[in-house]
């Protein structure tokens, strides 16, 4: 009896165990037929079908991003294309309309013949071979004829600039003195003259006299020009009052300087260059300098220049070494002037060089921009080198034939800031 109630309970087990799994089984297929519905919702939603629910929103976001989309604001899908995933940060929309309204010019990029420069500072000085000294014909008291002239006056030659009178010294007139020892000395010579004509005197009384005649003059003749106020002193040149050396009333000796003037044909532009440059001062045989008032440089050798002397000593002071030379001025440039200089050595050919005009800077680099199309530029970083006042030196960046921007940079520069995206062109 016992045996057949273990076996009935058995059975049971048994039962109630298959049951269970037949549910489970039936649970789990429900699951995957509603994991099913809802992947086919979100393709029914990707196709254009409408679709509601929280669920159904959040499935159709996971597809599109899965497709590369994105929503805005309003919930409408924008589709990236790949020119937009692809734009260039460096290219550049300027319209070929805007333009033509500024300076702008493009030119190519060519390799050619550079060179070697050096930059300094400088100064422009009258030339020493144009600079006259005015000295004292006699001994007196000196005076100026025109109250105006001074240090920087212009004076023309010719004209007068002081009266030197001994009239009330004590030693005499020396105007009268010179005077009657030229007239003495003139009568004396004109009647041995005639004797050693006639042979009655010998040729050493005939020189004698001579030579006392010539000397006599050649004290009175810069003495001829005087007046009730004295010895007329006047400029040897055209050009401008360099220096004043005495005052109105001084007593000055006979060949004591009075002033300098200088000429304003031939000036030197003098070039300071630093020590660490000594092997290299005899090579730069030509100069660009630029004057504050100046807009560009002006090259020596086109105003009729040259190198005047290299120099082989230190300034006393300084500790740099001049430089000079000299060109034709005719008058255009302030004595003591400064410049900025840019001295021209050795050729190298073969160089990647630019316009000046080409290069933008920002944040300590420089950049360039070239022409891609009508409308559209890529900036370009460039690494550069010495420029020669004109033409900078390209040493990294730049290989040559490429088409950029020579004029307007800036304005292209500033066009980048707007943000346009560049159309669709061919490089």
């Amino acid at each position: 009896m016992k045996i057949l109630v273990f076996a009935a309970a058995l059975a049971f087990a048994v039962l109630q165990g298959c049951a269970g799994d037949a549910s489970r089984q039936k649970d789990n297929a429900a699951a995957e037929t509603a994991v099913a519905h809802d992947i086919h919702d979100v393709h029914e939603h990707a196709d254009g079908e409408p679709c509601t629910g929280d669920m159904h929103d959040a499935h159709e976001h996971e597809a599109h991003a899965a497709a590369g989309h994105t929503h805005d604001e309003h919930g409408h899908v924008h589709v990236h294309t790949e020119a937009e995933e692809e734009a260039d940060p460096d290219e550049i929309v300027f319209p070929a309309a805007q333009a033509a309204r500024t300076e702008f010019e493009v030119q190519e990029v060519v390799r050619g013949p550079f060179r070697e420069t050096l930059r300094c500072s400088g100064s422009i000085y009258a030339s020493q071979c144009q600079v006259s000294v005015v000295s004292a014909p006699i001994g007196g008291v000196a005076t100026f004829v025109d109250g105006h002239v001074m240090a920087n006056s212009s004076v023309s030659e010719g004209q007068g600039l002081f009266w030197i009178s001994s009239n009330n010294l004590a030693s005499g007139d020396a105007v009268q003195k010179a005077r009657i020892a030229y007239h003495q000395a003139e009568a004396d010579f004109q009647r041995i003259k005639e004797l050693y004509g006639d042979k009655l005197v010998t040729q050493r009384d005939y020189l004698a006299a001579e030579a006392e005649y010539l000397r006599t003059k050649a004290e009175y003749e810069p003495l001829k020009v005087s007046g009730e106020k004295g010895t007329l002193v006047q400029s040897p040149v055209s050009g401008y009052v360099l220096q004043m050396s005495v005052a109105p009333g001084d007593y000055v000796d006979m060949g004591q300087p009075l002033a300098t003037i200088a000429n304003t044909g031939r000036m030197q532009l003098k070039a300071m260059v630093s020590q660490r440059y000594f092997d290299r001062i005899d090579t730069f045989d030509d100069a660009r300098f630029r004057l504050p008032m100046s807009d560009g440089y002006l090259t020596v050798s086109d105003m009729n220049g040259s190198v005047y002397t290299s120099g082989r000593m230190v300034d006393e002071g300084s500790s740099l070494i001049p430089v000079v030379f000299e060109f034709d001025a005719d008058g255009r440039f302030p004595d003591g002037a400064y410049a900025d200089v840019v001295l021209l050595g050795r050729q190298r050919s073969d160089v990647v060089t630019v316009p000046l005009s080409a290069l933008t800077e920002q944040q300590g680099l420089f950049y360039v921009y070239e022409q891609l199309d009508a409308d559209c530029y890529r900036r370009i970083q460039v690494w550069r080198g010495v420029d020669d006042g004109e033409r900078v030196e390209i040493l990294r960046g730049l290989n040559g034939g490429e088409r950029i921007v020579t004029k307007g940079a800036v304005n292209v520069k500033m066009a980048s800031a707007s943000g346009a995206i560049p159309h669709g062109h061919s490089h």
